[in-house]
């Protein structure tokens, strides 16, 4: 079987993996536009923070993760088309121009997705750059190194944006995250962002929040950032929201999107053309997702997956909410992490339908265990008698999990 990956990123060449599990000697072919194997968008911003050999070793072990694994890399080689009928890609070699065609048994996109610069006079400033290739990162790496970049604003408060803001916060910037919605990270319930926004505020971080990006003012470099409600220093500005989906070449062979973009995929991550699948940013599930997400920034963690309150209501859901606090560990052993957890269920049923979590360490293990869960159809009450792990050093009694369980009426 000959598999074809478009984009190196780890999603991809994993679906290539497993869709060719079975075969006996499965070709793999990934093809990927820049000059270096992607470590990921997500974990790009990391490496802000690192020297550039922690980032030389990172591609060095993906290029020996592809190798060991009988995948054939072509960097700096694009797909410029896709034809389903004949099974074939067309691809452009971008470092001496030739085109040539390549034939697939079965089709990967994992083509990402990319930030967006807001379309305001500046916006072609030096100093307004996006995150979303290695080349991006090992320019942003340069340019925050010289001495007059300080001021850093970040366009978006989600998941994105609070990595970036957490990286230069290490950096000894001064951090501003502005974005157009009233709170931080919107898949969350109001509630839970203010709690959030607070402790992101104590790491040093400014908010300007439901504000919109009128002009970017400045000579060569952006000097400011002016908004619809005031106007602020800016050395260096990175859009991290209105992440579209890179699908025009799956859209070009008409493959079914969803409305943002993004190329709808059944569990299999097959789409709508027949041997063709996608993976990442670039895809969304047919059937839903639990959309569970995690951060951590300074001292603080946060995480969520399933529905918020307001979602649940939203959609229809009679649900109901219970929220409380507990330590990760009992409270006689060093470092105690106090968790709080919001969880969200059906009333009638009881059914667990989601959870977002706030603390020190250990907030993400939490999640994960009420992802699986709801993915399990659990109710509170079966939640509140898992037999979690109890150890007198690094677990309580009763697991924070179980507490918030106690508490729903």
């Amino acid at each position: 079987m000959k598999v074809i990956v478009i984009g190196s990123i780890a999603a991809g060449v994993s679906a290539a993996a497993r869709l060719s599990a079975r075969e006996r000697n499965p070709q793999i072919t990934v093809y990927e536009a820049g000059a270096f194997h992607s470590c990921g968008a997500g974990g790009l911003p990391h490496y802000l923070g690192q020297p550039l050999s922690a980032l030389k070793e990172a591609i060095q072990d993906k290029e020996r993760e592809l190798a060991a694994r009988n995948i054939t890399a072509r960097l700096r080689c694009q797909v410029q088309s896709i034809d389903p009928a004949s099974r074939q890609v067309t691809v452009r070699d971008l470092a001496d121009g030739r085109i040539f065609q390549d034939r697939y048994d079965k089709l990967v996109a994992a083509t990402g997705a990319v930030p967006q610069i807001p379309q305001v006079p500046g916006a072609d400033r030096v100093g307004i750059q996006t995150l979303k290739n290695v080349e991006d990162l090992i320019f942003l790496k340069e340019f925050v190194r010289t001495p007059y970049v300080r001021d850093i604003v970040i366009l978006g408060g989600g998941w994105a944006g609070l990595e970036l803001a957490k990286v230069f916060l290490k950096l000894g910037r001064r951090v501003r995250i502005l974005s157009e919605q009233s709170q931080l990270i919107p898949q969350l319930d109001p509630e839970v962002s203010k709690h959030v926004q607070a402790a992101v505020e104590r790491e040093g971080v400014q908010l300007s929040l439901g504000e919109t990006v009128r002009d970017f003012p400045g000579r060569t470099f952006v000097e400011q950032i002016q908004t619809s409600k005031g106007t602020y220093p800016c050395d260096l500005c990175l859009p991290a929201e209105d992440l579209v989906p890179n699908t025009a070449l799956l859209a070009g062979i008409g493959a079914e999107l969803a409305p943002n973009g993004a190329v709808l995929i059944a569990p299999d991550l097959s789409t709508s053309i027949p041997n063709v699948y996608a993976a990442g940013a670039c895809a969304a599930s047919r059937e839903g997702s639990l959309h569970s997400g995690s951060v951590r920034v300074g001292e603080l963690e946060i995480a969520r997956t399933g529905l918020t309150e307001y979602q649940a209501k939203k959609a229809g859901l009679r649900v109901k909410s219970a929220m409380a606090s507990s330590c990760d560990r009992p409270g006689i052993c060093p470092n105690p992490q106090e968790i709080t957890i919001k969880l969200v269920y059906e009333a009638n049923t009881r059914q667990v339908v989601g959870a977002q979590a706030w603390g020190g360490k250990n907030v993400s293990t939490r999640i994960n265990a009420i992802a699986v869960a709801i993915r399990a159809g659990m109710t509170v009450d079966a939640l509140g008698q898992v037999d979690f792990v109890f150890s007198s050093s690094t677990s309580s009694i009763w697991d924070p999990i179980q507490v918030v369980c106690g508490q729903a009426d």
